[in-house]
């Protein structure tokens, strides 16, 4: 049994990802801001943890989730999200990644999902300021996530839709683009917590036809 923290706990992946771990007999603790998500967060099964990762410190992190009775791995799904300016992108998408990297090492934990998208890597060309700030501070939290000595995979998922599971992916460095369900993200995520596929790996991942174990084993 596993049992992970979902920093970014009341986001539509870490809920779907709660359930998936909880109804395969592992545990989650959903870290959140707003202690009304709590709610939500325990219907999906997970331990609900109040801690504003904006304004907490690494040192703040890692005491909440030591006395939460310890975690095994962290997944990073954290977000200022689509309505936020540069300024909250830099402090939730990057620094909160950062500081959720500081506490899983202070606590020994070396196993570290990160939710990214694929093309974080790219600078952005659209023009969008938003967007490229989001794109800034995510390729620098993923940077971030590649320079520690943490067991660290790195998920991206294409165009996100809410589309149910199917269980069948498409991953390579040769994926640029594409749709993506959360629920499919959510199970690969899964997967890679419960096995020991993916360390090292950036994983970009869009719907497809292989099933995701055979995926993963295919290219982690």
């Amino acid at each position: 049994m596993t049992r992970t923290a979902i920093i970014g706990g009341h986001g539509k992946i870490a809920l779907l990802l709660s359930r998936e771990l909880t109804d395969a007999g592992h545990q989650a603790v959903g870290v959140i801001r707003n202690p009304e998500h709590a709610s939500d967060v325990e219907a999906a099964g997970a331990v609900a943890v109040v801690l504003d990762i904006e304004s907490a410190s690494a040192e703040d992190l890692a005491a909440a989730l030591a006395d939460a009775g310890g975690v095994d791995a962290v997944v990073f799904a954290a977000g200022a999200g689509g309505g936020s300016g540069a300024a909250r992108k830099e402090t939730v998408d990057h620094q909160g990644s950062v500081k959720s990297i500081v506490a899983a090492g202070r606590l020994g934990i070396s196993r570290f999902v990160q939710i990214s998208y694929i093309g974080a890597d790219q600078a952005d060309t659209s023009g969008d300021e938003s967007f490229g700030a989001y794109q800034v501070a995510k390729k620098a939290a993923d940077d971030a996530l590649r320079a520690s000595a943490l067991d660290w995979t790195i998920v991206r998922p294409g165009h996100l839709n809410d589309d149910a599971a199917t269980g069948r992916v498409r991953i390579g460095d040769d994926v640029t683009s594409g749709t993506t369900s959360r629920a499919n993200t959510a199970a690969v995520i899964a997967a890679l917590l419960t096995s020991p596929l993916g360390v090292g790996t950036v994983l970009n991942v869009i719907d497809g036809d292989t099933p995701i174990a055979e995926a993963l084993a295919a290219v982690a």
